[in-house]
C-alpha cells in the first residue's frame, strides 16, 4: 500500500486505509492498532516537522507488517531516541514508535525515512 500525505485530512485517509489493508491479511485488532499508532506519530511528524508532504508505504513481508514514511523536506532524527518526560506534550513520539516496532530508525535522502517491522 502506498499514500501521498500532504495534511492531516490525507493522514487520516491513509491511517483508515491502513486499517482495511492490514485486515484483510487478518493480522490482529492489537497489532493494527499498533501500526496506527506508529503511522500516525510519523506521519504528523512530518506534517509538523518536515514542512511538506510525505508519504506511507506498507507490506506485509515474513510475518512482519512494513511501515516506511518519507518526507519531501528532511529533517535530522536524534542520534538517541528517549522519553524524557512522560507528560510532556513533545518528544514522546519516536519513543512510542520505538518502543512498539522492531526495527530501525534512521533519516535518509528523502527526509525521515522510516522502516518499521511490526510482528503479525
Amino acid at each position: 500500500m502506498q499514500m501521498r500525505i500532504k495534511d492531516y485530512a490525507t493522514l487520516q485517509a491513509a491511517v483508515k486505509n491502513l486499517t482495511e489493508h492490514l485486515a484483510t491479511y487478518g493480522v490482529e485488532k492489537e497489532k493494527v492498532f499498533d501500526c496506527k499508532l506508529v503511522a500516525c506519530e510519523l506521519l504528523g511528524n512530518v506534517l509538523k516537522h518536515g514542512n511538506g508532504e510525505g508519504a506511507l508505504y506498507t507490506e506485509i513481508e515474513n510475518g512482519f507488517v512494513l511501515i516506511r514514511v518519507t518526507s519531501e523536506n528532511g529533517f535530522i532524527l536524534p542520534k538517541e531516541i528517549t522519553c524524557s518526560d512522560l507528560l510532556s506534550e513533545h518528544g514522546r513520539g519516536l519513543y512510542l514508535v520505538q518502543t512498539l516496532c522492531e526495527g530501525e530508525i534512521y533519516s535518509g535522502e528523502d527526509g525521515i525515512s522510516v522502516r518499521i517491522r511490526i510482528k503479525k
